[in-house]
């Protein structure tokens, strides 16, 4: 991931526009949701399957906007 200015920067511009967010983690796992806070070195994710779980920057591979689930049509 970036340096931890950069993920903060994008972890504040996230939070304060209360955007969804997918998190993938070095350990393969992901979350989607919101992010409720962050400190110097964790967010606390509001996570749409598990609520509010903590997430350590150093454990963050990509961090992005998540982007609405597309309609099927058929």
């Amino acid at each position: 991931m970036e340096t931890n200015e950069e993920l903060t920067r994008q972890i504040s511009y996230f939070k304060e526009h209360h955007l969804s967010v997918h998190i993938e983690k070095y350990s393969g796992r992901f979350y989607n949701g919101f992010i409720l806070e962050f400190q110097s070195d964790m967010l606390i994710l509001d996570d749409e399957k598990l609520g509010a779980i903590p997430v350590y920057f150093i454990e963050i591979k990509f961090l992005e906007k998540r982007l609405p689930n597309e309609k099927r049509s058929g």
